[in-house]
Protein backbone atom coordinates (compact mmCIF):
# COMPACT_ATOMS: atom_id res chain seq x y z
CA UNK A 1 0.00 0.00 0.00
CA UNK A 2 2.74 2.66 1.05
CA UNK A 3 4.55 1.75 -2.77
CA UNK A 4 1.17 2.63 -4.55
CA UNK A 5 0.80 5.63 -2.38
CA UNK A 6 4.53 6.84 -2.96
CA UNK A 7 3.56 6.41 -7.00
CA UNK A 8 0.96 8.17 -6.57
CA UNK A 9 2.35 11.00 -4.61
CA UNK A 10 4.77 11.19 -7.25
CA UNK A 11 2.91 11.77 -10.38
CA UNK A 12 0.37 14.02 -9.04
CA UNK A 13 3.53 16.24 -7.62
CA UNK A 14 4.98 15.63 -10.84
CA UNK A 15 2.01 16.49 -13.26
CA UNK A 16 1.22 19.77 -11.07
CA UNK A 17 4.98 20.72 -11.54
CA UNK A 18 4.63 20.56 -15.08
CA UNK A 19 1.82 22.99 -15.79
CA UNK A 20 2.55 25.74 -17.70
CA UNK A 21 1.61 29.04 -16.17
CA UNK A 22 -1.31 31.01 -17.21
CA UNK A 23 -0.63 32.83 -20.74
CA UNK A 24 -0.63 36.76 -20.22
CA UNK A 25 -3.26 38.26 -22.54
CA UNK A 26 -4.28 41.62 -23.81
CA UNK A 27 -6.71 42.74 -21.16
CA UNK A 28 -3.46 42.05 -18.01
CA UNK A 29 -0.98 44.30 -19.85
CA UNK A 30 -3.47 47.40 -19.49
CA UNK A 31 -2.13 47.98 -15.96
CA UNK A 32 1.00 49.13 -17.81
CA UNK A 33 -0.78 52.12 -19.42
CA UNK A 34 0.79 55.33 -18.18
CA UNK A 35 3.71 57.44 -17.68
CA UNK A 36 7.24 55.68 -16.93
CA UNK A 37 10.51 56.91 -15.99
CA UNK A 38 13.66 54.94 -16.05
CA UNK A 39 17.21 54.06 -18.06
CA UNK A 40 18.31 52.49 -21.48
CA UNK A 41 21.62 50.67 -21.20
CA UNK A 42 22.51 49.88 -24.69
CA UNK A 43 25.29 47.24 -25.85
CA UNK A 44 27.07 47.92 -29.04
CA UNK A 45 25.78 50.99 -30.54
CA UNK A 46 25.86 52.57 -33.59
CA UNK A 47 28.52 55.34 -32.53
CA UNK A 48 30.65 52.30 -31.47
CA UNK A 49 30.60 52.94 -27.69
CA UNK A 50 30.84 49.41 -26.36
CA UNK A 51 28.09 50.63 -23.76
CA UNK A 52 25.55 53.87 -23.72
CA UNK A 53 23.37 54.61 -21.01
CA UNK A 54 20.80 57.08 -21.93
CA UNK A 55 17.67 58.60 -19.17
CA UNK A 56 14.48 57.92 -20.65
CA UNK A 57 10.58 58.72 -20.72
CA UNK A 58 7.83 56.18 -21.58
CA UNK A 59 4.58 56.98 -22.23
CA UNK A 60 2.43 53.88 -22.82
CA UNK A 61 -0.76 54.68 -24.25
CA UNK A 62 -4.23 51.92 -24.52
CA UNK A 63 -5.47 51.45 -28.08
CA UNK A 64 -7.81 48.97 -27.08
CA UNK A 65 -6.68 45.42 -28.81
CA UNK A 66 -2.77 46.78 -28.16
CA UNK A 67 -0.42 48.90 -26.52
CA UNK A 68 1.38 51.81 -27.55
CA UNK A 69 5.18 52.41 -26.60
CA UNK A 70 6.26 56.01 -26.79
CA UNK A 71 10.04 56.52 -25.86
CA UNK A 72 11.70 59.81 -25.29
CA UNK A 73 15.27 59.34 -25.05
CA UNK A 74 18.29 61.59 -23.68
CA UNK A 75 21.72 60.81 -24.21
CA UNK A 76 24.44 62.90 -21.85
CA UNK A 77 24.89 65.91 -23.80
CA UNK A 78 21.10 66.68 -23.57
CA UNK A 79 20.19 65.12 -27.53
CA UNK A 80 16.82 63.61 -27.27
CA UNK A 81 15.37 61.29 -29.98
CA UNK A 82 12.17 59.16 -29.99
CA UNK A 83 10.70 55.88 -31.09
CA UNK A 84 7.39 54.42 -31.40
CA UNK A 85 6.39 50.54 -30.64
CA UNK A 86 3.15 48.50 -30.56
CA UNK A 87 2.80 45.72 -28.41
CA UNK A 88 0.38 42.96 -29.11
CA UNK A 89 -0.06 39.28 -28.23
CA UNK A 90 -2.41 36.64 -29.77
CA UNK A 91 -2.77 33.11 -30.98
CA UNK A 92 -3.83 32.43 -27.10
CA UNK A 93 -0.83 33.74 -25.80
CA UNK A 94 1.71 32.18 -27.96
CA UNK A 95 2.90 35.18 -30.06
CA UNK A 96 3.95 38.45 -28.82
CA UNK A 97 4.21 41.44 -31.45
CA UNK A 98 7.06 43.94 -30.03
CA UNK A 99 9.72 46.28 -31.13
CA UNK A 100 8.11 45.90 -35.31
CA UNK A 101 8.92 42.27 -34.60
CA UNK A 102 7.17 38.93 -34.23
CA UNK A 103 8.31 36.73 -31.27
CA UNK A 104 6.80 33.24 -30.25
CA UNK A 105 6.00 33.43 -26.15
CA UNK A 106 8.34 30.54 -25.10
CA UNK A 107 7.80 31.21 -21.25
CA UNK A 108 5.38 32.71 -18.97
CA UNK A 109 6.69 33.05 -15.24
CA UNK A 110 4.47 34.13 -12.66
CA UNK A 111 5.65 34.98 -9.24
CA UNK A 112 3.15 36.84 -6.78
CA UNK A 113 2.51 40.37 -8.45
CA UNK A 114 5.39 39.61 -10.58
CA UNK A 115 4.74 38.64 -14.43
CA UNK A 116 8.19 37.31 -16.22
CA UNK A 117 7.40 36.64 -20.01
CA UNK A 118 10.20 35.55 -22.47
CA UNK A 119 9.81 35.59 -25.97
CA UNK A 120 12.06 34.51 -29.14
CA UNK A 121 12.40 35.28 -33.10
CA UNK A 122 14.79 33.56 -35.65
CA UNK A 123 16.64 36.43 -37.88
CA UNK A 124 19.40 37.77 -39.80
CA UNK A 125 22.30 40.10 -37.86
CA UNK A 126 25.15 42.23 -40.38
CA UNK A 127 24.36 38.59 -42.65
CA UNK A 128 24.43 36.33 -39.46
CA UNK A 129 21.72 33.94 -38.30
CA UNK A 130 20.51 34.98 -34.87
CA UNK A 131 18.04 34.57 -32.06
CA UNK A 132 16.64 38.17 -30.28
CA UNK A 133 15.19 37.31 -27.40
CA UNK A 134 12.84 40.05 -25.32
CA UNK A 135 12.74 39.11 -21.62
CA UNK A 136 9.41 41.78 -19.97
CA UNK A 137 8.94 41.61 -16.44
CA UNK A 138 5.86 43.67 -15.26
CA UNK A 139 5.05 44.14 -11.51
CA UNK A 140 3.45 46.66 -10.07
CA UNK A 141 5.03 49.85 -10.65
CA UNK A 142 8.13 48.55 -12.48
CA UNK A 143 8.24 47.49 -16.22
CA UNK A 144 12.14 45.54 -17.08
CA UNK A 145 12.84 45.42 -20.99
CA UNK A 146 15.88 43.03 -21.95
CA UNK A 147 16.25 42.73 -25.80
CA UNK A 148 19.24 39.79 -25.97
CA UNK A 149 20.65 38.34 -28.87
CA UNK A 150 22.64 35.18 -29.40
CA UNK A 151 24.74 33.96 -32.55
CA UNK A 152 24.98 30.46 -33.94
CA UNK A 153 26.82 28.37 -31.73
CA UNK A 154 26.26 30.31 -28.75
CA UNK A 155 24.69 28.91 -25.98
CA UNK A 156 23.51 31.69 -24.29
CA UNK A 157 21.92 35.30 -24.88
CA UNK A 158 23.87 38.57 -24.06
CA UNK A 159 22.35 41.48 -23.43
CA UNK A 160 22.20 44.34 -26.27
CA UNK A 161 19.65 46.56 -24.63
CA UNK A 162 18.16 46.80 -21.10
CA UNK A 163 15.67 49.44 -19.90
CA UNK A 164 14.52 49.44 -16.30
CA UNK A 165 11.41 52.05 -15.49
CA UNK A 166 9.28 53.15 -12.77
CA UNK A 167 5.67 54.08 -12.97
CA UNK A 168 5.07 57.98 -12.49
Amino acid sequence: MKIIFSILFFFLSFSVMAQRADDVTNRELKALVGNWTGSVAYTNSDDNKMQATLKAQLEIIDLKDSLAFNFLYTDGDGKQSTAKYFMYIYEKGLKLSFDSALYDIVETRRRGPRVLLYAERAAVDNNRAVDFQEEIIMAPGILNITKGIRFGNMVDFFVRRKSLFVKN
